[in-house]
């Protein structure tokens, strides 16, 4: 038996329902009505970067210490881009290593550097194309002069302003990595014959983020872009699924899921004007002229130069001269050092994580959570009188773990619709859509098919967290107990292998020892 994951960033039953209705989605037509399907609740926040691990690992993002793109230690202000490094938690690939059984995952996000398992890994983004992006190494060299292969588009940048400015070429390179993707996997499904095998197509996110506007408004030019990528989709999967062997259970899934935008609120510019963030007219000038640094900032703020600034000028001609130097906008890793952290009592860094000033005594602190939670929950939209959010949860409500004191303080849930930015903009709304035109939403995608596998029914209370721990025990490998997901075990036809047998669980400390073990008992050997 064999498992083959088909990742798809940003997957989303807006879109491929209504395709799949009219036709123009035969492959997930046939899986779905031949398979189960429904939608996947994402991680909190429904970003990249916490969901895919969430997947592989089957844990939350306080026992990976992974909560946005970026780490945000607030007590050293520092930020940390997430790769691989900082979370050694086991994934997918490793338990089923553990137990003899082969894998090959392809372009994951965040795998990254890769490292050795029993198969092979090609990593996906952030990973650079320049890079070793390989395990074995040699097995880049051999993608790069036969398939010409690319992780990225050329001259990718995270900058959506630049991006915006070359959509054209954007579509076009997406489409082509879209169809060496599946060309590889065909390959390497065939060369490895992997027991478990995972392929991710990325940039479908970044194409639902800049065309949506065009789609929806049914441009000539650009209008068509998303439905040509999720039909090519649909005919590269087609493909892959004729090379299978009939053992194979196949899962498709996405991270989160997508919806057109509404607005994007700088809740970031709203702590400001409320007075619970506040900046240093000295930081600013510093960092305009590229001098700035923890040292200086600390002796302005030893000497109490902020402090006097604050007396003698008025809290809104300050404002008024800090806005009049900063650039529109100001993303968080800049913003950090302009602030005035003296006086500052919370931020927002990342996708809806808000950081309270950590020199808060134990009381101040949890009464401005209660504060904050009541104030950001009152916040509507002006011109539709919807709340901004459907709820603002405090970091333990949400999260566990040996990681939770790097969780933000408190996590903004948005509404459907609604962008919740931590660049400090020019205005608290901004509807002008004129980058992103769309964001992401709670629900992704989830479709199971294969001879376990029901036929025709709907999935309920789906979680990514529970694919790690369901894929586990199709291999009949012991679900480790640190594992926060649950083995969908609605999904198994009746009279399955898969459904006569009892869910097992392992002791991972346990594991431990035993695989140590193992591993001095093969040494010993080796010396003999």
């Amino acid at each position: 038996m064999k498992v083959l994951v088909i990742g798809l960033d940003g997957a989303t039953w807006n879109i491929i329902l209504p395709l799949v209705e009219q036709g123009q989605l035969p492959t997930f037509r046939k899986l779905m009505e031949k398979g189960v399907w429904g939608d996947l609740q994402s991680t909190y926040p429904f970003t990249t970067s916490p969901a895919w691990k969430s997947y592989s690992t089957g844990k939350n993002p306080g026992k990976l210490g992974l909560y946005s793109w970026c780490g945000f230690d607030i007590k050293n202000l520092e930020l940390t881009v997430m790769a691989s490094d900082p979370f050694r938690s086991k994934e997918i690939w490793d338990y089923l290593g553990e137990y003899g059984l082969n894998s090959g995952i392809i372009n994951l996000p965040l795998l990254c550097p890769p490292r050795r398992i029993r198969g092979f890994i090609v990593s996906g983004f952030p990973m650079s194309d320049s890079a070793d992006y390989t395990f074995p190494k040699d097995l880049k060299k051999f993608l790069v002069e036969e398939y010409d292969y690319k992780i990225n588009p050329s001259e990718i940048t995270l900058n959506p302003e630049y991006q915006l400015a070359r959509k054209e070429g954007l579509a076009l390179e997406v489409e082509e990595l879209i169809r060496k993707r599946f060309e590889v996997t065909r390959y390497l499904l065939r060369s490895y014959s992997p027991d478990f095998i995972h392929t991710t197509i990325f940039y479908t996110d970044a194409i639902q983020h800049f065309f949506w506007k065009n789609m929806e408004q049914r441009e000539e030019r650009f209008g068509g872009v998303i439905e040509k990528i999720w039909k090519l989709i649909d005919a590269e999967i087609g493909k892959l699924l004729d090379q299978l062997e009939e053992d194979t259970n196949i899962i498709v899934m996405s991270d989160h899921g997508f919806v057109g935008l509404k607005a994007t609120f700088s809740l970031n510019r709203w702590l400001w004007e409320k007075g619970y963030l506040n900046l240093s007219i000295f930081n600013i000038i510093l960092t305009n002229l590229w001098l700035y640094n923890k040292k200086t900032s600390q002796i302005i703020r030893q000497l109490g130069l902020d402090k006097l600034v604050r007396r003698l000028i008025p809290k809104e001609k300050l404002m008024s001269l800090q806005q009049r130097i900063l650039p529109p906008e100001v993303p968080s890793p800049y913003l950090i050092r302009q602030v005035d952290w003296s006086t500052t009592k919370a931020i927002l860094v990342g996708e809806c994580g808000v950081f309270l000033n950590p020199e808060l005594d134990p009381k101040e602190y949890e009464t401005l959570r209660t504060q904050l939670i009541k104030e950001i929950k009152m916040i509507k939209d002006p011109k539709t009188g919807q709340n901004l959010v459907t709820d603002v949860k405090r970091k333990e409500e949400l999260y566990n773990g040996e990681h939770l004191e790097f969780a933000p303080d408190l996590v903004v849930i948005p509404n459907e619709g609604y962008r919740i930015s931590d660049s400090l903009l020019r205005s608290i709304w901004d509807y002008s859509k004129n980058v992103w035109s769309a964001y992401h939403k709670l629900q992704g995608i989830f479709i199971a098919h294969g001879p376990d596998i029901k036929e025709g029914c709907n999935v309920k209370d789906a979680k990514i967290y529970d694919l790690a721990p369901t894929i586990l025990y199709t291999f009949h490998v012991p679900i480790p107990k640190d594992i926060d997901g649950r083995v969908l075990t609605e999904i198994f036809r009746e009279g399955s292998e898969l459904t006569k047998k009892e869910i097992g669980y392992q002791d991972v400390e346990i594991e431990k020892i035993l695989i140590k073990k193992k591993i001095r008992k093969l040494k010993e050997l080796k010396k003999i």
